[in-house]
């Protein structure tokens, strides 16, 4: 029984070590870093957008406030903005895995919600 119990708090201890080093690779959210693509890519986003998220309020905001904030949009499509946020690929050509940042606009272009859709 008691190893039954130091086992469980090992893995506990494993996953919550994890958990914490996930959270050292989280960084601020920079206008200047968003933008900055390299190689198709963007390499700062998904390290911020934790914080985008938490600490930036999005909602309300009118369309030219989100793109002035967060640069233009990857594609927007039917009142929505999507923003690339990080890409898998297969060899280089075809994506297998891909997260973005979905806004969704009002009629009067005000942002209604935002989604990460992966």
């Amino acid at each position: 029984m008691q190893i039954r119990n130091l086992l469980l708090l090992l893995f506990i201890c494993c996953f919550a070590c994890k958990n914490a080093k996930q959270d050292d690779n989280a960084e601020k959210f920079d206008k200047i870093k968003w933008v900055a693509k390299k190689n198709n890519e963007f390499p700062y986003r998904d390290k911020m957008l934790k914080d985008l998220i938490d600490n930036h309020k999005l909602h309300g905001l009118k369309k030219e406030e989100v793109i002035n904030m967060l640069g233009q949009p990857s594609r927007s499509d039917n009142g929505h903005l999507f923003y690339k946020i990080d890409q898998e690929l297969i060899g280089n050509i075809f994506p297998l895995h891909t997260k973005t940042l979905v806004i969704k606009l009002n009629k009067d272009s005000t942002v209604e919600w935002r989604k990460i859709h992966e």
